[in-house]
């Protein structure tokens, strides 16, 4: 399994490799905003789906609060190109196992580990799968 890092291009965060993230606005749901925000950094859009069934907790020290976001799975299985935002300046498609040669926080290490033994490895769970266009 390969991962899409993306390396920061602004101020917050300057110059690291992450996975995608971002902030929810006003009248979206947390999995509408992540779809948003991997489409307007790289412009993609995930083939299928899911909830990840687990979640991230982190202190921001500016803002001196803990903050707790769902974390989604996008998984591509067709050929598509990476276009990323000004926010970014590189991408690398990096295996799951070679992600903590990258990324600064331990967390995505391991949620990288936990997609690839439940959601690669094995066929997700069904009832995680988020619908994004309505059934036909």
């Amino acid at each position: 399994m390969d991962v899409l890092l993306i390396r920061r291009n602004t101020g917050y965060l300057g110059d690291t490799w992450q996975i995608i993230s971002g902030k929810i606005e006003k009248g979206e749901t947390a999995w509408q905003a992540a779809l948003r925000e991997i489409h307007e950094e790289t412009g993609i859009s995930p083939d299928r789906f899911y909830s990840a069934d687990r979640i991230e907790s982190f202190y921001e020290v500016s803002q001196n609060c803990i903050n707790i976001a769902p974390i989604f799975v996008g998984l591509i299985d067709s050929e598509q190109p990476v276009v990323l935002s000004s926010e970014h300046r590189e991408f690398k498609w990096v295996p799951y196992t070679d992600v903590s040669n990258y990324v600064s926080f331990n967390h995505q290490v391991e949620t990288c580990q936990w997609i690839s033994e439940r959601f690669i490895a094995h066929e997700p769970f069904d009832f995680l799968r988020i619908k994004t266009e309505p059934d036909v």
